[in-house]
């Protein structure tokens, strides 16, 4: 089964300030990720869940039913939030990638996926954790057909994820026979 929800988040047991949540800090870094991910089979799971700190009496699963969940356990708290916004977004995409290879060479040796992974996360890396996407089959043109309305999401550190629309208006169609007219 291919890969198609991944979560990047703090453990139950993590002692973190209730103001701080790493899946919303992480939120944009996974999204982004998905959306440059080709389809892959990393080790059956659709869903693969990353929890960052000490598992507690939470269950560590390995596709039970689809589903991944594992710890990083020594995941450093305190280095992660003395750092800056940029390093923090570095340090989660990281440490999201030794996760997701650990995963795909589990069961064995898997090349063809870690190259996938390592070059999914470069290309993370060099859209600097910013990414805007047109949602295509979301556009719609009015009813009058003057007006086309396309459809964006945008992944960043600053918002998260957001939606918004852009509404083009009419374009002035050239009158062609007046200006083949003109030529003659």
């Amino acid at each position: 089964m291919n890969l198609s929800m991944l979560i990047l988040q703090e453990s139950d047991a993590a002692a973190l300030n209730e103001s701080i949540c790493i899946r919303h800090l992480g939120h944009h870094i996974t999204q982004i990720f998905m959306t440059l991910l080709p389809k892959v089979n990393i080790n059956g799971s659709s869903k693969i869940v990353v929890s960052l700190g000490p598992r507690g009496d939470e269950d560590v699963f390995d596709n039970v039913l689809g589903v991944t969940n594992i710890f990083i356990e020594d995941f450093d708290f305190k280095l992660f939030l003395s750092l800056d916004r940029l390093n923090q977004d570095k340090k989660l995409l990281e440490t999201l990638r030794n996760a997701l290879i650990d995963i795909a060479t589990k069961k064995g040796i898997n090349e063809a996926t870690v190259e996938i992974i390592n070059s999914t996360a470069d290309s993370v890396l060099e859209t600097h954790f910013q990414l805007e996407t047109s949602i295509k089959k979301l556009a719609k043109n009015s009813k009058d057909k003057k007006h086309k309305i396309a459809i964006f999401r945008l992944l960043n550190a600053e918002v998260g994820e957001s939606w918004y629309c852009n509404v083009q208006g009419p374009k002035k169609k050239q009158n062609l026979d007046a200006r083949s007219s003109k030529l003659h």
